[in-house]
């Protein structure tokens, strides 16, 4: 739960489905905001704990000026987003910010919670970071000592 670092917010267009998973999400987990589970998501995704695929033309990418839709704003790290456009640029058809966050979104939503938001993932020693401190404690409390893993140390690009 790489959450420390200036965070910067990105304008992006999602189907209500996944805005209402993110809201679910988002208080299943005792997290603050959408843009929490989606970083979570992101770091999930990025270091390849969830397989996603980006596909322009799959239902995930569907038409964003349908009334399916909605503008959301998230925050985001500056890695993470710097992640975002380094599979914008990657992929075959250059997809947009959007199409690569809905693409996350939508490998966490058929993924296991515990994967998505069970693992504890800092950029530093979980030591030296109080949000990551608070993240195991609230999993210990949830799930017990044994149900924690954390990762550390870890770099998204």
């Amino acid at each position: 739960m790489s959450s420390s670092g200036k965070k910067q917010t990105l304008s992006i267009s999602l189907p209500t489905e996944m805005i209402d998973w993110l809201d679910s999400s988002a208080k299943s987990q005792s997290l603050p905001s959408q843009s929490k589970a989606v970083r979570c998501c992101i770091n999930c995704v990025a270091l390849d704990d969830v397989d996603m695929r980006v596909e322009s033309n799959d239902a995930a990418s569907a038409d964003p000026s349908s009334n399916n839709y909605q503008a959301l704003n998230i925050e985001l790290a500056t890695e993470q987003i710097e992640w975002v456009d380094s599979v914008c640029s990657k992929s075959d058809e250059g997809s947009s910010q959007s199409e690569v966050v809905r693409s996350v979104i939508q490998a966490c939503m058929t993924a296991e919670a515990g994967v998505v938001f069970g693992v504890v993932r800092c950029k530093r020693k979980v030591t030296a970071c109080e949000g990551a401190q608070n993240a195991v404690a609230s999993l210990i409390e949830r799930n017990g000592a044994n149900g924690v893993v954390v990762k550390e140390d870890i770099e998204l690009l």
